[in-house]
């Protein structure tokens, strides 16, 4: 009898090993073809939301390998249509890091990533920005100055959440380099 082979898992390690295939050097780490951001270790997605020349150039290695157009450093070189869309899902990936580290402060929740392999996140970003809501994770009441930023909450709540980007990488750095 033959063997059954499941074409989209093989899809997707394909996929995979070219988005992840300079990882390992780039950012210590090579995820597998159903890897979460959740699942990155604490450095590697603080080094991720940093971005950094190395780290935009994996999440660029991410989005473009997925779609079988190379290597990050490729972007550039791009045709204005796929460089649009290798841009927007750079864009999104890059919130679902930052996201995904805010999530593991405590400061917000409801974020895409817990739900989505990092292939997919890079593949399926225009899909999973019109299915999932919310599009900004909510913030919660564990962010230590919740009170202050509570009225302007109600009014843009993305506009806030992003604000506190540049807080919650220092914050993160800070917990890590306590080996949390």
């Amino acid at each position: 009898m033959g063997e059954l082979i499941d074409l989209e898992a093989q899809r997707r390690r394909r996929a995979a090993d070219q988005a992840f295939a300079r990882w390992t050097r780039r950012v210590g780490y090579q995820p597998g073809p159903d890897t979460k951001l959740s699942e990155l270790p604490g450095r590697v997605l603080g080094d991720l939301a940093e971005l950094g020349s190395e780290a935009t150039l994996a999440l660029y290695d991410l989005v473009l390998g997925v779609r079988g157009w190379g290597a990050g450093e490729r972007f550039h070189y791009l045709e204005a249509k796929p460089k649009v869309e290798a841009l927007d899902s750079f864009l999104f990936v890059a919130d679902q890091v930052r996201f995904e580290l805010m999530r593991r402060l405590g400061w917000v929740e409801g974020v895409a990533a817990e739900h989505y392999p990092l292939v997919d996140l890079a593949l399926y970003f225009e899909r999973i920005q019109k299915e999932f809501e919310p599009v900004t994770p909510y913030l919660t009441t564990a962010y230590p100055r919740y009170v202050e930023v509570s009225d302007r909450l109600r009014v843009e709540p993305a506009a806030v959440v992003r604000s506190l980007i540049p807080q919650a990488l220092k914050a993160f750095r800070q917990r890590l380099s306590q080996g949390m």
